[in-house]
């Protein structure tokens, strides 16, 4: 199962059988943390439960939005993204030193050149650009809000649940490029090591 992330809203929606998750980076920068493997987390995962946590909101298959304003375009709902002028720099930042990594091999719980996990790359590009993150994907997502698919950016997470434990979150990648066509993101993995992937390829695009 994949899910899908961006650390400023959230919302739950579900493709298939599987749970999907967006979630911007910018609204956890003063947020503060152990790998890839990680313990279970707090999500919403089905509409029902939804509506019984959140009774003031509409849930459907693509948008949830206020009970009292259900015709009202998403984006009109959901709070606006960190002033995008103090987090730029932080993201295009924490996006290159991501990239630079590109080629290290994974290593459980690492976070340097000599071996890094999913989160560990996470946790370092952030750090090397000036900001301090949570170290491990279970609280990276525990510290994120989930947005619509369609507003994810540069910069923001994608969270996936790839075990046995569909409900668990397993692994985390940083958005480095997105356009009409596919969202690119970088991540490490057990058997490549820190790479780029697309949404539009293989495991991952089979994952939804």
């Amino acid at each position: 199962m994949m899910m899908l992330f961006s650390l400023s809203r959230k919302r739950i929606y579900k493709v298939n059988l599987t749970k999907i998750f967006v979630v911007s980076l910018t609204s956890m920068m003063l947020l503060g943390t152990s790998s890839c493997k990680s313990s279970k987390p707090r999500i919403v995962t089905t509409k029902k439960e939804a509506a019984k946590r959140y009774p003031d909101r509409v849930y459907t298959s693509s948008r949830e939005v206020k009970a009292e304003s259900v015709e009202k375009p998403v984006a009109s709902t959901a709070p606006s993204r960190v002033d995008d002028e103090k987090t730029a720099p932080i993201l295009k930042d924490a996006i290159e030193t991501a990239l630079s990594y590109k080629g290290t091999k994974y290593k459980y719980g690492g976070s340097s050149r000599s071996g890094m996990d999913c989160s560990g790359l996470i946790h370092v590009s952030f750090k090397e650009a000036g900001k301090s993150v949570p170290r491990t994907s279970a609280s990276l997502y525990n510290a994120a809000i989930a947005i619509d698919f369609k507003q994810v950016e540069k910069g923001d997470l994608l969270f996936f649940a790839t075990g046995k434990n569909k409900t668990r979150v397993n692994h985390v990648g940083l958005v480095v490029k997105t356009t009409p066509a596919e969202i690119s993101f970088v991540h490490s993995t057990t058997s490549r090591g820190v790479i780029v992937s697309t949404m539009n390829e293989g495991y991952w695009l089979n994952a939804i």
